[in-house]
Protein backbone atom coordinates (compact mmCIF):
# COMPACT_ATOMS: atom_id res chain seq x y z
CA UNK A 1 0.00 0.00 0.00
CA UNK A 2 2.93 2.12 0.54
CA UNK A 3 4.95 1.77 -2.68
CA UNK A 4 5.18 4.35 -4.94
CA UNK A 5 3.45 3.85 -8.25
CA UNK A 6 5.53 4.72 -11.15
CA UNK A 7 4.49 7.51 -13.37
CA UNK A 8 4.86 8.40 -16.64
CA UNK A 9 7.40 11.35 -17.84
CA UNK A 10 5.93 13.76 -20.11
CA UNK A 11 7.00 12.67 -23.98
CA UNK A 12 7.17 13.80 -27.44
CA UNK A 13 4.10 16.37 -28.37
CA UNK A 14 1.88 15.72 -31.62
CA UNK A 15 4.31 18.52 -32.98
CA UNK A 16 7.23 16.58 -32.68
CA UNK A 17 5.78 13.58 -34.40
CA UNK A 18 4.38 16.27 -36.98
CA UNK A 19 8.28 17.26 -37.53
CA UNK A 20 9.58 13.82 -37.79
CA UNK A 21 7.16 12.50 -40.29
CA UNK A 22 7.25 15.72 -42.30
CA UNK A 23 3.63 16.73 -41.78
CA UNK A 24 0.99 19.07 -39.85
CA UNK A 25 -0.10 18.61 -36.67
CA UNK A 26 -3.48 18.16 -38.01
CA UNK A 27 -2.60 15.15 -40.01
CA UNK A 28 -1.38 13.74 -37.11
CA UNK A 29 -4.21 14.69 -35.37
CA UNK A 30 -6.14 13.12 -38.09
CA UNK A 31 -4.13 9.54 -38.11
CA UNK A 32 -4.76 9.66 -34.45
CA UNK A 33 -8.75 9.63 -34.95
CA UNK A 34 -8.76 7.50 -37.92
CA UNK A 35 -9.77 9.90 -40.89
CA UNK A 36 -10.20 8.11 -44.06
CA UNK A 37 -8.48 11.34 -46.27
CA UNK A 38 -4.94 10.34 -44.59
CA UNK A 39 -2.89 8.92 -47.88
CA UNK A 40 -1.64 5.32 -46.56
CA UNK A 41 1.85 6.49 -47.47
CA UNK A 42 1.48 9.77 -45.22
CA UNK A 43 -0.57 7.26 -42.37
CA UNK A 44 2.64 5.14 -42.38
CA UNK A 45 5.12 8.39 -41.90
CA UNK A 46 2.83 9.33 -38.60
CA UNK A 47 2.57 5.60 -37.45
CA UNK A 48 6.48 5.11 -37.65
CA UNK A 49 7.09 9.07 -35.92
CA UNK A 50 4.52 7.77 -33.60
CA UNK A 51 6.72 4.68 -32.60
CA UNK A 52 10.23 6.44 -32.68
CA UNK A 53 9.36 9.47 -30.61
CA UNK A 54 7.25 7.06 -27.95
CA UNK A 55 4.17 9.21 -28.72
CA UNK A 56 1.78 8.26 -26.62
CA UNK A 57 -1.49 10.31 -28.02
CA UNK A 58 -4.36 8.61 -25.44
CA UNK A 59 -4.85 11.84 -24.11
CA UNK A 60 -5.87 14.01 -27.79
CA UNK A 61 -7.72 10.55 -28.60
CA UNK A 62 -9.95 10.65 -25.48
CA UNK A 63 -10.72 14.08 -25.95
CA UNK A 64 -11.47 14.19 -29.83
CA UNK A 65 -12.90 10.34 -30.54
CA UNK A 66 -16.27 9.89 -30.20
CA UNK A 67 -18.51 8.18 -27.21
CA UNK A 68 -18.88 5.19 -29.68
CA UNK A 69 -15.46 4.42 -30.50
CA UNK A 70 -14.02 1.54 -29.35
CA UNK A 71 -10.91 1.56 -26.96
CA UNK A 72 -8.23 -1.15 -26.37
CA UNK A 73 -5.36 -0.41 -24.09
CA UNK A 74 -1.68 -1.34 -24.54
CA UNK A 75 0.60 -1.83 -21.39
CA UNK A 76 4.19 -1.71 -22.44
CA UNK A 77 7.10 -1.28 -20.09
CA UNK A 78 9.34 1.98 -20.74
CA UNK A 79 12.83 0.32 -21.12
CA UNK A 80 11.37 -2.32 -23.91
CA UNK A 81 12.16 0.12 -26.56
CA UNK A 82 12.78 -2.03 -29.50
CA UNK A 83 9.76 -4.22 -28.47
CA UNK A 84 7.32 -1.00 -27.89
CA UNK A 85 8.40 0.59 -31.40
CA UNK A 86 7.69 -2.81 -33.48
CA UNK A 87 4.00 -3.30 -31.27
CA UNK A 88 3.21 0.17 -31.71
CA UNK A 89 3.45 0.02 -35.32
CA UNK A 90 1.64 -2.77 -35.60
CA UNK A 91 -1.43 -2.08 -33.29
CA UNK A 92 -1.59 1.38 -34.52
CA UNK A 93 -1.88 0.22 -38.13
CA UNK A 94 -4.64 -2.22 -37.32
CA UNK A 95 -6.24 0.73 -35.09
CA UNK A 96 -6.49 3.47 -37.19
CA UNK A 97 -7.21 0.95 -40.57
CA UNK A 98 -10.52 -0.60 -38.82
CA UNK A 99 -11.05 2.89 -36.47
CA UNK A 100 -10.79 2.10 -32.85
CA UNK A 101 -9.08 4.17 -30.54
CA UNK A 102 -5.37 2.81 -29.22
CA UNK A 103 -4.50 3.98 -25.36
CA UNK A 104 -1.24 3.41 -24.42
CA UNK A 105 0.19 2.88 -20.55
CA UNK A 106 3.39 1.69 -19.28
CA UNK A 107 3.25 -0.70 -16.38
CA UNK A 108 5.64 -1.01 -13.32
CA UNK A 109 7.03 -4.81 -12.82
CA UNK A 110 6.74 -4.52 -9.10
CA UNK A 111 3.13 -3.44 -9.33
CA UNK A 112 2.43 -5.42 -13.26
CA UNK A 113 -0.52 -7.36 -11.89
CA UNK A 114 -1.87 -4.54 -10.05
CA UNK A 115 -1.74 -2.33 -13.28
CA UNK A 116 -3.36 -4.41 -15.43
CA UNK A 117 -6.63 -4.78 -13.48
CA UNK A 118 -6.52 -1.27 -12.75
CA UNK A 119 -6.07 -0.43 -16.50
CA UNK A 120 -8.41 -2.51 -18.04
CA UNK A 121 -11.12 -1.06 -15.22
CA UNK A 122 -10.30 2.46 -16.48
CA UNK A 123 -12.86 2.01 -18.95
CA UNK A 124 -11.72 -0.09 -21.80
CA UNK A 125 -13.32 -2.45 -24.24
CA UNK A 126 -9.99 -5.03 -24.91
CA UNK A 127 -6.78 -5.07 -23.48
CA UNK A 128 -3.56 -6.52 -25.25
CA UNK A 129 -1.03 -7.76 -23.34
CA UNK A 130 3.24 -8.22 -24.04
CA UNK A 131 5.57 -10.78 -23.11
CA UNK A 132 6.46 -11.24 -20.16
CA UNK A 133 3.40 -10.14 -18.75
CA UNK A 134 0.82 -11.43 -20.67
CA UNK A 135 2.42 -14.58 -19.37
CA UNK A 136 2.41 -13.41 -15.82
CA UNK A 137 -1.03 -12.27 -15.62
CA UNK A 138 -1.94 -16.16 -17.14
CA UNK A 139 -0.15 -17.78 -14.85
CA UNK A 140 -1.75 -15.59 -11.61
CA UNK A 141 -5.11 -16.79 -12.27
CA UNK A 142 -6.65 -13.31 -12.21
CA UNK A 143 -8.31 -13.58 -15.51
CA UNK A 144 -11.35 -14.03 -14.46
CA UNK A 145 -11.59 -10.78 -12.67
CA UNK A 146 -11.22 -8.89 -16.09
CA UNK A 147 -14.79 -8.49 -17.81
CA UNK A 148 -13.27 -7.67 -21.10
CA UNK A 149 -11.54 -9.63 -23.73
CA UNK A 150 -7.63 -9.75 -23.22
CA UNK A 151 -4.94 -11.02 -26.43
CA UNK A 152 -1.62 -11.90 -25.64
CA UNK A 153 1.12 -10.92 -28.08
CA UNK A 154 4.25 -13.16 -29.00
CA UNK A 155 3.78 -15.32 -25.57
CA UNK A 156 6.77 -18.19 -25.47
CA UNK A 157 3.65 -20.71 -25.52
CA UNK A 158 -0.29 -20.67 -25.88
CA UNK A 159 -2.06 -19.46 -22.60
CA UNK A 160 -5.04 -21.62 -21.82
CA UNK A 161 -7.25 -18.64 -20.37
CA UNK A 162 -5.85 -15.60 -23.00
CA UNK A 163 -6.44 -15.89 -26.47
CA UNK A 164 -2.86 -15.13 -28.22
CA UNK A 165 -0.88 -14.36 -31.66
CA UNK A 166 2.96 -15.61 -31.23
CA UNK A 167 5.68 -17.82 -33.09
CA UNK A 168 6.46 -21.08 -32.41
CA UNK A 169 9.51 -20.18 -29.75
CA UNK A 170 10.21 -23.79 -29.19
CA UNK A 171 10.75 -24.68 -33.29
CA UNK A 172 12.73 -21.21 -33.64
CA UNK A 173 15.52 -22.25 -31.28
CA UNK A 174 15.66 -25.67 -32.59
CA UNK A 175 15.98 -24.00 -35.71
CA UNK A 176 18.91 -21.53 -34.64
CA UNK A 177 20.64 -24.18 -32.88
CA UNK A 178 20.76 -26.60 -35.45
CA UNK A 179 22.22 -24.10 -37.87
CA UNK A 180 24.77 -23.69 -35.15
CA UNK A 181 25.37 -27.24 -35.01
CA UNK A 182 25.35 -27.39 -39.02
CA UNK A 183 28.64 -25.34 -38.74
CA UNK A 184 30.36 -27.24 -36.67
CA UNK A 185 29.82 -26.03 -33.19
CA UNK A 186 29.58 -28.50 -30.45
CA UNK A 187 30.04 -26.56 -27.49
CA UNK A 188 26.73 -23.82 -27.78
CA UNK A 189 26.02 -21.49 -24.72
CA UNK A 190 22.49 -21.08 -24.28
CA UNK A 191 20.92 -17.89 -22.87
CA UNK A 192 18.07 -18.43 -20.55
CA UNK A 193 15.19 -15.71 -20.10
CA UNK A 194 14.31 -16.65 -16.57
CA UNK A 195 11.08 -16.61 -14.88
CA UNK A 196 9.47 -17.15 -19.02
CA UNK A 197 7.73 -19.36 -20.94
CA UNK A 198 9.45 -17.76 -23.71
CA UNK A 199 12.66 -18.79 -21.64
CA UNK A 200 11.76 -22.10 -21.44
CA UNK A 201 10.11 -22.61 -25.04
CA UNK A 202 13.66 -21.92 -26.33
CA UNK A 203 15.53 -24.13 -24.03
CA UNK A 204 13.28 -26.82 -24.66
CA UNK A 205 14.04 -26.01 -29.07
CA UNK A 206 17.88 -26.01 -27.83
CA UNK A 207 18.22 -29.31 -25.84
CA UNK A 208 15.45 -31.36 -28.39
CA UNK A 209 18.77 -30.19 -31.23
CA UNK A 210 21.23 -31.32 -28.98
CA UNK A 211 19.66 -34.71 -28.55
CA UNK A 212 18.88 -34.94 -32.38
CA UNK A 213 22.76 -34.38 -33.05
CA UNK A 214 24.23 -36.49 -30.55
CA UNK A 215 25.86 -33.70 -28.25
CA UNK A 216 25.65 -34.34 -24.90
CA UNK A 217 24.09 -31.27 -23.05
CA UNK A 218 26.44 -29.21 -20.26
CA UNK A 219 24.51 -27.74 -17.56
CA UNK A 220 27.55 -25.01 -17.15
CA UNK A 221 26.67 -24.23 -21.00
CA UNK A 222 23.29 -22.72 -19.83
CA UNK A 223 23.43 -18.83 -18.84
CA UNK A 224 20.38 -16.63 -17.31
CA UNK A 225 20.03 -13.02 -17.99
CA UNK A 226 16.93 -10.32 -18.61
CA UNK A 227 16.96 -9.68 -21.84
CA UNK A 228 18.72 -6.14 -22.11
CA UNK A 229 22.15 -4.84 -23.00
CA UNK A 230 22.96 -3.56 -20.01
CA UNK A 231 22.19 -7.39 -18.08
CA UNK A 232 23.77 -8.81 -21.90
CA UNK A 233 27.24 -6.77 -20.67
CA UNK A 234 27.26 -7.87 -17.01
CA UNK A 235 26.66 -11.49 -17.97
CA UNK A 236 29.41 -11.02 -20.96
CA UNK A 237 31.99 -9.73 -18.66
CA UNK A 238 31.13 -12.79 -16.31
CA UNK A 239 31.54 -15.28 -18.62
CA UNK A 240 34.22 -13.40 -21.34
CA UNK A 241 36.30 -11.18 -18.62
CA UNK A 242 37.21 -7.31 -18.70
CA UNK A 243 40.54 -5.75 -19.89
CA UNK A 244 42.00 -5.88 -16.67
CA UNK A 245 40.66 -9.14 -15.62
CA UNK A 246 40.14 -11.61 -18.99
CA UNK A 247 38.74 -15.41 -19.16
CA UNK A 248 40.36 -17.84 -20.78
CA UNK A 249 38.87 -18.92 -23.63
CA UNK A 250 35.99 -20.79 -22.00
CA UNK A 251 34.37 -24.17 -23.03
CA UNK A 252 32.01 -22.87 -25.84
CA UNK A 253 32.48 -21.75 -29.50
CA UNK A 254 29.38 -19.81 -29.89
CA UNK A 255 26.53 -18.40 -27.69
CA UNK A 256 23.05 -17.53 -28.47
CA UNK A 257 21.91 -14.91 -26.52
CA UNK A 258 18.49 -14.03 -25.24
CA UNK A 259 17.88 -11.19 -28.17
CA UNK A 260 19.66 -8.69 -29.94
CA UNK A 261 20.28 -6.38 -27.55
CA UNK A 262 22.32 -9.07 -25.53
CA UNK A 263 23.97 -10.43 -28.52
CA UNK A 264 25.03 -6.68 -28.86
CA UNK A 265 26.44 -6.61 -25.56
CA UNK A 266 28.01 -9.98 -26.01
CA UNK A 267 30.00 -8.83 -29.23
CA UNK A 268 31.03 -5.61 -27.44
CA UNK A 269 32.86 -7.31 -24.78
CA UNK A 270 34.16 -9.39 -26.90
CA UNK A 271 35.64 -7.48 -29.60
CA UNK A 272 36.62 -4.96 -26.35
CA UNK A 273 38.89 -8.24 -25.28
CA UNK A 274 40.25 -8.71 -28.86
CA UNK A 275 38.24 -11.67 -29.77
CA UNK A 276 37.39 -12.14 -33.59
CA UNK A 277 33.99 -12.32 -34.28
CA UNK A 278 32.69 -14.76 -35.39
CA UNK A 279 36.50 -16.19 -36.06
CA UNK A 280 37.18 -16.94 -31.81
CA UNK A 281 33.44 -16.98 -31.13
CA UNK A 282 30.21 -17.30 -32.96
CA UNK A 283 27.44 -14.95 -31.14
CA UNK A 284 23.38 -15.18 -32.32
CA UNK A 285 20.55 -13.09 -31.25
CA UNK A 286 16.66 -13.08 -31.46
CA UNK A 287 14.10 -11.11 -32.93
CA UNK A 288 15.79 -9.02 -35.75
CA UNK A 289 15.52 -5.81 -34.16
CA UNK A 290 17.47 -3.02 -36.01
CA UNK A 291 20.51 -3.59 -33.79
CA UNK A 292 21.30 -6.78 -35.74
CA UNK A 293 22.13 -5.25 -38.90
CA UNK A 294 23.80 -1.60 -37.16
CA UNK A 295 26.47 -3.87 -35.19
CA UNK A 296 29.29 -5.06 -36.60
CA UNK A 297 29.28 -8.26 -37.58
CA UNK A 298 26.05 -8.34 -38.31
CA UNK A 299 23.93 -10.46 -36.29
CA UNK A 300 22.59 -13.93 -37.31
CA UNK A 301 19.28 -14.44 -35.29
CA UNK A 302 15.50 -15.44 -35.90
CA UNK A 303 13.33 -12.76 -37.38
CA UNK A 304 10.36 -12.80 -34.86
CA UNK A 305 7.52 -10.28 -36.89
CA UNK A 306 6.68 -7.99 -33.84
CA UNK A 307 5.08 -5.49 -35.57
CA UNK A 308 2.65 -8.25 -37.21
CA UNK A 309 2.32 -9.86 -34.50
CA UNK A 310 0.83 -6.55 -32.98
CA UNK A 311 -1.49 -5.68 -35.96
CA UNK A 312 -2.54 -9.48 -35.88
CA UNK A 313 -3.53 -9.69 -32.32
CA UNK A 314 -5.43 -6.25 -32.41
CA UNK A 315 -6.89 -6.94 -35.28
CA UNK A 316 -8.18 -10.62 -33.21
CA UNK A 317 -9.11 -8.56 -30.14
CA UNK A 318 -11.22 -5.95 -32.46
CA UNK A 319 -13.11 -8.90 -33.88
CA UNK A 320 -13.58 -10.60 -30.29
CA UNK A 321 -15.43 -7.38 -29.39
CA UNK A 322 -17.50 -7.34 -32.78
CA UNK A 323 -18.38 -10.99 -31.84
CA UNK A 324 -17.90 -12.03 -28.42
CA UNK A 325 -17.70 -16.04 -30.27
CA UNK A 326 -14.70 -15.12 -32.51
CA UNK A 327 -11.70 -17.30 -31.62
CA UNK A 328 -11.92 -15.75 -28.10
CA UNK A 329 -11.73 -19.17 -24.77
CA UNK A 330 -13.79 -21.81 -24.66
CA UNK A 331 -14.05 -24.59 -22.50
CA UNK A 332 -11.76 -26.25 -24.41
CA UNK A 333 -8.94 -23.39 -24.17
CA UNK A 334 -7.37 -20.23 -26.05
CA UNK A 335 -6.71 -20.89 -29.34
CA UNK A 336 -3.59 -19.72 -30.49
CA UNK A 337 -3.00 -17.60 -34.26
CA UNK A 338 0.88 -18.66 -35.19
CA UNK A 339 2.92 -16.11 -37.51
CA UNK A 340 5.92 -17.55 -38.96
CA UNK A 341 9.71 -16.79 -37.98
CA UNK A 342 12.63 -16.85 -40.03
CA UNK A 343 16.11 -18.04 -39.46
CA UNK A 344 18.16 -14.64 -41.02
CA UNK A 345 21.82 -15.74 -41.36
CA UNK A 346 24.18 -13.30 -41.30
CA UNK A 347 28.18 -12.18 -40.25
CA UNK A 348 28.51 -13.22 -36.86
CA UNK A 349 28.69 -17.30 -37.13
CA UNK A 350 31.35 -19.46 -38.58
CA UNK A 351 32.57 -22.47 -39.23
CA UNK A 352 34.40 -24.42 -36.95
CA UNK A 353 37.14 -27.38 -37.51
CA UNK A 354 36.18 -30.64 -36.20
CA UNK A 355 37.42 -31.83 -33.18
Amino acid sequence: MGRTRKRATKGATMAAVARRAGVSAMTVSNVINNKVSVQPGTREAVLKAIAELDYRPNAAARALASASTLRIGLLHRDQDSALLSAMLVGSLKAASRIGVQLIIQPYNPDTALEDILEFAESGLDGLLLPPPLCEQFSDSGLSARINIPVVAMAPGTSLPDIACVRIDDEAAAFALTSSLIVHGHRRIAFVLLPGTHVGKARLEGYRRALREAGIPEDPDLIWQARPTFSEGLVLAERKLGTAEKPVAQGPFTAIMAGNDDMAAAFVNVALRLGKRIPEDLSITGFDDTPIAIKIWPTLTTVRQPLAEIAEQATELLIAMLRNPSAQGPSAQGAVPRFVDYKLVERASVADVAPE
